[in-house]
């Protein structure tokens, strides 16, 4: 709830007003905080509509038999330069991801994103650029969703059925266009502000600390629709993350297959 909401609540709850208005008033503003909080927390869908962990079938599935802790990578905003960086070190630790990609970075990167699927990644939907969806109209996603989904297509590239929004914003719209497109949406468990650049040992250290079977780390091999983006510190942190997940037992699996 913001300051000003908070604001006209006391206003109207130490007014003279009847008892009744202030209790309507009361409620109109829960009902907004709960707006806010379901554009705004990324995994908050009061119908389950979001995904944020590996469902616990995944767990179970003998492919992993005897290991029963898998986890998801996942990365926003690419490709870029740095993504060709990322999949050399997927491939030397022989793990799958998941990529959320930019149209305008698939057009500039488009060598990358075939790479990414001819390695077997799966490619997913974030959107054409990463303008934030929250009060977006419906026609506005939909260009987002449908631009990206052409794009790919054109190259060759099948998408997964899989979509995270910029920043994991979202609406009752993006919902209606995912449902349309045959989207499922995608938040995350753990996230690790790799986009903010701190020193390498701190994102292996948010990365596996606490690590929990289902998870799915979000990483960026982009910075937003920064043509060339610093991910440094995570190409660093990455070989690290995944090595230490691997010693204690985890597999990885992509989004789209759970």
């Amino acid at each position: 709830m913001t300051l000003a909401a908070a604001a006209i609540l006391a206003a109207v709850w130490f007014s003279a007003a009847p008892l009744s208005l202030r209790l309507i008033a009361i409620a109109l503003l829960i009902a907004a905080a709960l707006d806010q909080t379901f554009r705004h927390l990324p995994a908050f869908d009061p119908l389950g509509r979001v995904r944020w962990r590996l469902p616990l079938r995944s767990l179970r599935s003998p492919r992993f038999h005897p290991i029963v802790k898998v986890c998801a990578l996942t990365f926003d905003d690419g490709p870029t330069a740095a993504t060709a960086a990322v999949l050399d070190i997927l491939k030397a630790e022989q793990v799958p991801a998941t990529f959320f990609v930019l149209g305008t970075n698939v057009e500039r990167h488009p060598e990358t994103v075939q790479r990414a699927r001819d390695e077997g990644h799966a490619v997913g939907i974030h959107g054409m650029s990463h303008e934030k969806l929250a009060r977006a109209a419906e026609e506005t996603i939909e260009r987002q969703v449908s631009g990206v989904t052409k794009l790919l297509e054109r190259l060759g590239v099948t998408p997964a059925k899989v979509y995270r929004t910029p920043h994991g914003f979202k609406s009752r719209a993006v919902f209606e266009v995912a449902r349309r497109q045959g989207l499922t949406l995608w938040a995350w468990s753990r996230g690790i502000w790799d986009t903010d650049r701190p020193d390498p040992a701190v994102l292996v250290r948010r990365a596996t600390r606490l690590a929990r079977p289902g998870m799915v780390l979000l990483l960026h091999d982009g910075r937003g629709d920064e043509p060339q983006p610093d991910v440094q510190p995570m190409l660093t942190a990455l070989p690290a993350i995944i090595r230490e997940l691997k010693q204690r037992g985890f597999a990885f699996v992509r989004v789209g297959d759970t």
